[in-house]
């Protein structure tokens, strides 16, 4: 993996640098006198107790290795602990500034990743403070839920160890260990994210969920949420994993059926059922744009649709697959949010019934929220007004808005309790294989 990689290079360089170099003087070193410094010493507990962070301690044990070093162990023991501390301090700053895994081997496609480290200055910091948890902090991720989700962990750890007594939500759990993994897991996950410059959107896949954000804070009083169906469990209608922008939104929409759906689903029922296009108010259209002319249906017209030469759309109304409005975000994988006919599936806990795309329980409020800023009374009686109006109405959004389509199963509450979500797809089995590590035996049952 290239994270990995360029981690191990950056640390080996470090270790160089430090065994070369002359001593460093008072304020800029690990040692002083002949004895590790007390920030040293503080950094050692740190990285001995890197799994309240999630991370691992065996990965930075050269930071303690050669912590019992005395004047009588010469310069080049010195600098050789000096290499060791810089070297793995700098593997841990990385670790948990960028996450251990680069998310595109995870399958997510993240953007741009999170603003680079100054390591020479952290280290210098580190050398010389007096609080390396407040240096530490200042890399981490800075949202709220991260830090609740850490502070869970610390608390599971209790549990699992049964020095704590769990509470009524806490007793209807999984056994802790596999619960430990999960919090692990999705901590890896957030610190993948960029930073909150404007208010985003964001969608938790396993969990079912949309939040919008009034404000760059995740605090619950500033956000909107509501229940999403997402993509079926099979590999090619998963809902992806990635970052877009929200550029325009479109009132009572065609639904441009995707090629692949034309063949797997429509093509066998419109064969087998003349009055299937009429029943499901579908047309075949030559030409890529919302104004190409409606085909009449004929043994003609249906082969060239089998051969890619025409295209199926559904004509906007009550009963069209996307609803009355369709929020779209462009992107390679041609996902978007929309509201759907369906309202029914909303009662189900487990909702992954669609072919990618998000259709969310609340287009009216999604709606109202992301047009806030968007010229024009978009109150919530426009918005009703406009998906009984026109058909295929576009509006412009005065500043695309960030949507982040995110994957964790494990969320640590403000209330306090954590809540825990089905594996939907299988990425935390194949983010412990690219972390090494070995799958969570379950030894207890509550």
């Amino acid at each position: 993996m290239r994270r990995t990689v360029i981690r191990t290079v950056l640390a080996l360089l470090f270790a160089v640098r430090f065994a070369c170099a002359p001593a460093a003087g008072p304020g800029a070193s690990w040692m002083r006198d002949g004895k590790p410094t007390p920030q040293a010493l503080a950094m050692a507990q740190v990285l001995r107790a890197a799994d309240t962070f999630g991370l691992r301690p065996q990965d930075y044990q050269g930071a303690w290795c050669c912590s019992t070093l005395t004047p009588a162990d010469g310069g080049a023991s010195a600098a050789q602990y000096e290499g060791s501390v810089s070297a793995a301090v700098t593997r841990f700053l990385n670790d948990v500034h960028f996450g251990r895994v680069d998310p595109r081997t995870a399958g997510f496609n993240l953007g741009s990743p999170r603003p680079p480290l100054n390591i020479p200055v952290l280290l210098a910091q580190l050398q010389t403070t007096d609080d390396v948890q407040r240096v530490i902090a200042s890399v981490e991720p800075q949202f709220l839920h991260y830090q609740l989700l850490k502070q869970a962990l610390a608390r599971y750890r209790l549990l699992a160890a049964g020095a704590a007594t769990p509470t009524a939500d806490e007793q209807r759990s999984a056994p802790f260990p596999p619960r430990i993994r999960q919090i692990e897991l999705t901590l890896e996950r957030w610190r993948w994210l960029p930073v909150f410059d404007t208010p985003p959107i964001i969608v938790n896949i396993p969990q079912f969920r949309l939040f919008a954000f009034h404000s760059t804070q995740d605090r619950k009083s500033q956000i909107l949420q509501m229940d999403v169906i997402v993509g079926r469990t099979f590999p090619k209608m998963q809902t992806p994993v990635f970052i877009a922008d929200m550029r325009y939104l479109v009132f009572r929409p065609y639904w441009d059926v995707p090629f692949s759906i034309t063949q797997r689903e429509m093509l066998p029922a419109i064969r087998a059922n003349p009055d299937y296009l009429a029943h499901e108010h579908l047309e075949l259209v030559n030409g890529p744009g919302d104004d190409a002319p409606a085909v009449a249906p004929s043994p003609a017209a249906i082969a060239s649709l089998a051969a890619g030469k025409l295209r199926l759309r559904q004509r906007p109304g009550p009963d069209n697959a996307l609803g009355l409005v369709k929020f779209m975000l462009p992107n390679a994988y041609n996902v978007y949010l929309h509201s759907t006919p369906a309202h029914q599936l909303f009662l189900r806990p487990r909702r992954a019934f669609s072919h990618g795309c998000i259709r969310v329980s609340d287009p009216v409020s999604l709606a109202t929220f992301v047009l806030r800023n968007t010229p024009g009374q978009w109150t919530p009686q426009a918005i009703e007004s406009a998906m009984q109006g026109a058909d295929n109405m576009r509006v412009s959004l005065d500043r695309p808005i960030r949507v982040l389509i995110l994957y964790g199963t494990a969320l640590a509450t403000e209330d306090g309790p954590v809540v825990f979500f089905d594996d939907l797809y299988g990425h935390d089995r194949k983010l412990e294989k690219l972390l090494g590590l070995a799958p969570v035996e379950v030894t207890k049952d509550l």
